[in-house]
């Protein structure tokens, strides 16, 4: 073979072996991405020719998203319909053939929809096969349809009509209310979008997973895991003068409170500042208590998570905190930032032993006929305590409820363990957090509830708490009706 012929030849290997690669990529690789991605035009067209899958509620009949036949132009095309409304839209989303997808429409499009992915039952492969319509499988939540819409109707009678509320099983996972407000209509989602982006309010944002805010005293719970792990103990006794003196900070109490003599366990139930950052800086130190906050879920992405969650974050890298950083970061201010989605795990895995567990949102899968597809088992995400640790925790936070007087979050008959929040936001008012679960002797539900900017400050210096009686209603509800 001449020069000539060999180049010729070796050019013609290289791209018949560029090409295969490139159709590999395409058809094996990236085939469930564009599956998935409503901007797909072909796929977009195949999808409005067949009907989605059902999306139902925790109790597997409540309809929250399907597809109404309407008689398109060239033929029958299928809309998403979604009775609803706006209490589910932060977790439902919407399905658009202009605008995308959201929520588990796009998270779960593989088994909703009938174009994406392999058939899954013989009669889908009959169907697929023959090029008529198949509907996609159904999805059954975990969500509590009426836990969900109290918890939305609750944040939206608060004062600043803004907030997010989620509520989980410990022993689980599974997440039984997911709400955000204000919310939309996630019907005709094509007409009402563009003024919905507009909306200075932010009701396209899921405030419960993708917004992030200054976690404020919750974080003491995570202040408070260190330390025990430290070698702290509930009874050992810490002088509080009123303000704690260090590089560029001075460290107040609410309302400039001092308390003098004070157990650790009384620290805790009356929040005081001035013994949390001096325990992080004296007892516990930067190293730990960044660790034990990224054992609780700080950092972590939740990628596995079927909706977008912003992570929770600590502000800085442990290598550049100082004692300023140490001590606000103790009482989450300075640049700590979270949501409901990882502070209602945080009570989670206190209620659970120590264990957190995969938050999960879907409870199953079935085909058209009714066949179980994929059915989620519970699963540990990580040992954050042991649970000794846990159990002195859990009587920490049953003492917050009792020696604080807490009884806006009392629950008649059962033990409650919990922690607030006000949570500074300058130049606007506080936001209030409450952290809670019950019965602390045998947690069934843990719950998370931040109202925007509620902890308004009045004329006596104290601060409004609207996310209690949130959280103690769905506790309360939770408990009264049998889970549902």
């Amino acid at each position: 073979m001449n020069a000539h012929l060999r180049r010729t030849f070796y050019l013609f290997a290289a791209g018949f072996v560029a090409l295969v690669g490139m159709m590999a990529y395409w058809q094996v690789y990236a085939r469930e991405s564009l599956a998935n991605n409503p901007q797909n035009g072909f796929q977009t067209q195949r999808a409005i020719a067949s009907p989605r899958g059902l999306i139902l509620a925790g109790d597997g009949e409540t309809v929250l998203a399907r597809s109404e036949k309407r008689q398109g132009i060239s033929g029958p095309v299928y809309e998403r319909v979604y009775p609803e409304g706006a209490p589910f839209t932060g977790v439902v989303g919407y399905w658009s053939t202009k605008y995308g997808a959201t929520g588990i429409e796009i998270g779960n499009n593989t088994d909703l929809s009938s174009v994406a992915g392999d058939p899954e039952t013989l009669d889908e492969l009959i169907n697929r096969a023959t090029g008529g319509p198949q509907r996609g499988n159904d999805v059954t939540l975990t969500l509590d349809h009426d836990l969900q819409r109290l918890a939305y109707e609750s944040l939206a009678a608060t004062p600043t009509g803004r907030g997010s509320a989620m509520a989980i099983n410990p022993k689980t996972g599974e997440i039984l209310a997911l709400a955000t407000y204000p919310s939309f209509d996630n019907n005709n989602i094509d007409q009402s979008l563009p003024e919905l982006s507009q909306n200075p309010d932010a009701p396209l944002i899921n405030r419960a997973t993708q917004s992030l805010y200054p976690p404020g005293s919750t974080f003491k719970v995570i202040t408070s895991a260190a330390a025990l792990k430290a070698g702290v103990q509930p009874s050992d006794e810490f002088f509080d003068p009123g303000t704690y003196e260090t590089a560029g900070l001075t460290v107040t109490n609410y309302q400039g409170k001092d308390f003098g003599s004070i157990t650790f366990a009384e620290a805790l139930a009356f929040s005081v500042n001035v013994i949390f950052a001096k325990i992080a800086i004296f007892e516990v130190g930067p190293e730990l208590l960044a660790e034990t906050a990224q054992d609780f879920g700080y950092g972590d992405p939740y990628d596995d998570f079927p909706l977008p969650v912003s992570g929770s974050d600590l502000g800085y890298p442990v290598e550049q905190w100082v004692e300023g950083n140490t001590a606000q970061i103790s009482f989450g201010q300075d640049r700590v930032s979270s949501n409901v989605f990882e502070m209602a795990l945080v009570a989670g895995t206190v209620a659970n032993g120590g264990d957190m567990m995969d938050p999960r949102i879907v409870k199953e899968v079935r085909s058209p006929d009714g066949i179980i597809l994929d059915r989620p088992s519970p699963g540990v995400r990580n040992d954050v305590l042991d649970p000794a640790t846990a159990s002195t925790l859990n009587g920490m936070m049953q003492n917050v409820i009792t020696t604080g007087q807490l009884t806006e979050a009392e629950v008649p008959g059962v033990k409650v363990a919990g922690k607030t929040g006000t949570a500074e936001d300058p130049p606007r008012q506080p936001h209030s957090w409450f952290i809670s679960f019950a019965p602390a002797d045998d947690p069934e539900i843990a719950v998370a509830v931040m109202v925007e900017n509620g902890g308004v400050i009045d004329a006596e210096d104290n601060a409004a708490t609207p996310a209690i009686p949130i959280a103690q209603d769905l506790m309360e509800a939770h408990l009264r009706d049998g889970g549902g």
